[in-house]
Formats: C-alpha cells, structure tokens, sequence
C-alpha cells in the first residue's frame, strides 16, 4: 500500500461521507469499486472507525428513526439494513424497543381518510401497510380496533 493510494482512497471516503452517511460494509464496497488495494482499505476504514466517521451503531439509531418517521415497518426496516450490510444482532437489538402499532397508527389514519368511500378499503389498506413492512398482527390489531 503506497501513501498515495491510502491518500486517495482516503479523500474518496470522505468526499463520499461528505453527501452521506454508509455502513461500514457499504463504504468497503464502494472503495473496492473504485479498486483501491484490501489493505488500503482495511487501514481507511480502521481510521474511519476510529475517529466515528463512520459508525454503524450511530447509522442504524438514525436509519431507524427516519423510516419510522416515513411511515415503514420494522420487516422492511430490517431487510434494508440487511443489504446494506448492517450486523443483525445490531438490528434487533435497536429495534427491540420500538412499538409498531404507534408508529402504523399515523400511517394507517392517513390512508384510511384517502380510501373511506373506496371499495375494498380494507384489502387495499392491508396490502399497503405490508408492502410498507407492517407485521400481520399489528394490521389486523389496527384493522380490527377500527371496525
């Protein structure tokens, strides 16, 4: 490994960091991409790491916020982190808290106003909060508390 390759692996990573936060297993992808050596990028994002520009705890807290806050489940929240590389024991260890019935309330209020007079509200309903993520139970909990 050169210093003119670490250097420049080194810009890269934060020129990417700069638009955006990564996984740790994203921005090693990326910097493999862009055909940096193994070793350079192990010592990149080591130093990455180390100085918490990169943090996958800190990525999955925000991750996790922001997709509640859009109105997804928590299957969908995790098969996302999954692909991107996120540790699944981190996953549900973050998650483990997280009431889903609260957070599909709003969701669920929202489209129900949208489909009041449509017919097949109910299926139309469901079918949309589980491509969002929701589990079974917590629509039918919701379904069943409004009818």
């Amino acid at each position: 490994m050169s210093k003119d390759e670490h250097d420049k692996s080194l810009k890269y990573a934060f020129n990417l960091l700069n638009r955006k936060d990564y996984t740790e297993f994203e921005l090693v992808e990326k910097l493999s991409n862009k055909g940096f050596s193994e070793a350079t990028i192990v010592d990149v994002v080591e130093y990455l790491k180390e100085k918490r520009f990169i943090d996958d705890e800190r990525y999955v807290e925000n991750y996790i916020y922001f997709r509640l806050k859009s109105g997804y489940g928590k299957f969908k929240i995790v098969h996302d982190l999954k692909k991107k590389g996120v540790d699944e024991s981190l996953i549900y260890d973050k998650l483990k808290d997280i009431n889903e019935l609260e957070s599909a309330r709003d969701v669920f209020e929202r489209k129900m106003e949208i489909l009041k007079n449509k017919d097949n509200a109910t299926s139309k309903i469901f079918q949309f909060l589980q491509r969002r993520g929701y589990s079974y139970d917590t629509i039918n909990e919701l379904l069943n508390r409004r009818g």
